[in-house]
């Protein structure tokens, strides 16, 4: 089996504020969904990068497009580990509906890949 990691260039949902929307996605999403028993089972490990206003500063001084808030990174044991922790009840009854609350879904990017440490 080959672990699997979902990458997600998360985007803010539009009106809410940097500092609420880390807070929302770190302290209120986060453990929603690693309460989500059905679905953190699948888990390896789970990752949130946050963007901050000295962050974005750097980010384009190495021409970095700042067109996202933040970035998750979800790994599965397997890519099957992943599509069962996705297709869980508990997870698109709980988890899934809270996305919309601080996420603009519709400019999201995200792409699945098998992890590969260099260095750690």
């Amino acid at each position: 089996m080959m672990a699997a990691t979902l990458i997600v260039f998360i985007k803010r949902r539009a009106g809410m504020e940097p500092a609420a929307f880390s807070h929302y996605w770190r302290d209120v999403h986060a453990r929603l969904l690693l309460a989500c028993e059905d679905f953190s089972r699948h888990i390896v490990r789970y990752e949130q990068y946050h963007e901050t206003a000295q962050l974005a500063a750097l980010s384009a001084m190495f021409g970095a497009s700042g067109s996202f808030d933040g970035v998750a990174a979800i790994t599965f044991a397997s890519a099957e580990a992943m599509e069962q922790a996705f297709a869980e009840p508990r997870y698109l009854s709980d988890v899934r509906p809270d996305e919309p609350r601080f996420i603009d879904l519709d400019n999201c990017l995200s792409f699945i890949a098998r992890p590969e440490l260099i260095k750690g």
